[in-house]
């Protein structure tokens, strides 16, 4: 933004604190979308486990599968199926794996869990039921290992304090002490919830 050279400092501020809010807002957006991966925002590449994996085709083998840092995909898929065919390869990874993450925090907190499952909510992260269901939105598998475990960490510690109380707060510092770095970084990847879905 320009101002003629002739215009006083006066008018210059009185122009821009008449667009404060307008600024304010524009400065926001920027920086909200600076955490944006544009490859993987538009599925050139993918994450998994917050790994940024270039998809690969390749006649060797059989079965979607990682090394190093490409998803390789078996040559006989369909072009047209390649999609949903990563997108099922994501969401068997993430019910496994977060099965096996929700096993060990129950051994930690000392906690039967009835039910962990997956699913494909639109803006949560996870929830917990009062009836002790827990449910993990299965784009967590794209996340980092640890803001993968602050959600479960979060949604377990419901089962013993359903409300965001300082009790609440005080057992999910006993299991992750830097909870608080790790829920302001989790923000960043709201983006991603946002992937793989009809427009």
């Amino acid at each position: 933004m320009q101002a003629p050279l002739k215009m006083s400092d006066r008018k210059i501020f009185e122009f821009i604190k008449s667009r404060e809010s307008w600024i304010r807002a524009r400065q926001e957006q920027i920086i909200k979308n600076s955490h944006i991966n544009r490859n993987v925002a538009t599925h050139n590449t993918f994450y998994f486990l917050g790994q940024e994996l270039q998809p690969v085709i390749n006649s060797k083998v059989k079965q979607i599968t990682r090394q190093d840092n490409q998803m390789l995909i078996p040559a006989k898929i369909e072009s047209n199926k390649v999609f949903k065919k990563i997108e099922k390869y994501l969401k068997d990874n993430a019910k496994q794996i977060i099965i096996d993450r929700a096993s060990y925090f129950s051994q930690i907190l000392k906690l039967r869990v009835e039910n962990v499952v997956t699913n494909n909510n639109k803006s949560r992260w996870g929830s917990c039921s009062k009836s002790g269901e827990i449910a993990i939105n299965w784009r967590a598998v794209m996340l980092k290992p640890n803001l993968l475990d602050y959600i479960l960490v979060h949604e377990f510690c419901h089962l013993l304090e359903f409300n965001h109380t300082k009790n609440f707060w005080a057992i999910v510092e006993t299991i992750m002490p830097n909870w608080h770095a790790v829920r302001a970084e989790l923000k960043h990847y709201g983006w991603l919830l946002q992937l793989f879905r009809a427009v």
